[in-house]
């Protein structure tokens, strides 16, 4: 399947290496020569049969796909969970252009310098995000800000939410502060703008955190229904449905979305989740113990 260009960006494995330029250009500009795009879900899988073939499986590793998602007009960015004896050690990014023939283990950007070789990924240089005045849990002078962009209909988003996020306030609790950023990626979530809007129509009545969790555990419902399943969720809290329906229709908070979207792309969100923890960079469905580790470091400092 693919014309195998062997990059890795060396995390927990494999090879380093840069792009040629004819591999850069031909990765970053549209194609015309008439090949079509491979199914995604096909594309995803025979991906990851590729990489466990060649990389991780003679290395006793294991791999899933956490996310996918487009990356420019020529590539699909896979993110990859590296497994071993059951136990995640990393999530890497995998590229892949859509006709499915060139795989890319790493993107170098050739105009600047390759810096700090070997370091771990969670350690690399931060990044400036705003909270902006997006829904929040938890005191505004917490040592530690968790900002996350996320979509509603993104299942790795949902494992987050159900399964991590309590853990975290409740057990760094008075310490960190937890933001919500909505980053819903339409192509292929087609409910997830409007779910993002009622969240927020929630939010006018107080219940944005409550809404947000109905969301996620009643997922797999909405995202075959879709909107009409928003009203009657706003039944179940108990919110004034008139007002709420109202909301909806409007559409008032459709800009506010799309700005945590752009406001997203510039700090490099390319899929859903993705985490900033006091602005160092953490993206996919985490274990809980990757949040601690980088958590309990920055705490840490102010002892």
């Amino acid at each position: 399947m693919f014309k195998t260009q062997q990059y890795y960006r060396g995390a927990v494995l494999l090879l380093a290496g840069l792009l040629t330029g004819f591999a850069l250009g031909y990765l970053t500009a549209p194609q015309e020569d008439g090949t079509e795009d491979v199914d995604a879900e096909e594309l995803g899988e025979s991906t990851l049969a590729y990489l466990k073939q060649n990389f991780l499986s003679p290395r006793g590793l294991d791999g899933r796909i956490l996310n996918s998602s487009p990356y420019g007009p020529s590539l699909y960015r896979l993110d990859i969970e590296i497994i071993r004896s059951g136990n995640v050690l990393d999530v890497a990014p995998v590229y892949v252009t859509r006709d499915g023939e060139i795989l890319v283990l790493q993107l170098v950007n050739m105009s600047e310098p390759v810096e700090g070789a070997g370091q771990k990924v969670t350690g690399v240089k931060r990044v400036n995000v705003s909270q902006d005045d997006d829904p929040a849990i938890g005191p505004e002078d917490a040592r530690v800000v968790i900002i996350e962009f996320s979509d509603y209909q993104c299942p790795y988003c949902r494992k987050f939410a159900l399964e991590t996020l309590d853990r975290i306030l409740e057990e760094y609790k008075g310490k960190v502060r937890f933001v919500y950023r909505d980053f819903p990626i339409e192509n292929i979530h087609p409910y997830a703008l409007k779910a993002a809007e009622a969240a927020n129509c929630a939010g006018e009545q107080g219940r944005y955190f409550e809404y947000h969790d109905l969301l996620f555990e009643k997922q797999p419902e909405w995202s075959q229904r879709g909107e009409e399943a928003f009203v009657e969720y706003a039944e179940q809290l108990g919110l004034d449905v008139g007002s709420f329906r109202a909301c909806l229709a409007s559409g008032r908070y459709e800009q506010e979305v799309r700005k945590d979207l752009q406001d997203g792309i510039e700090a490099g969100v390319t899929g859903t989740p993705t985490f900033f923890i006091n602005g160092i960079p953490l993206s996919g469905a985490q274990p809980f113990e990757a949040f601690r580790a980088i958590i309990d470091a920055e705490l840490a400092k102010g002892d």
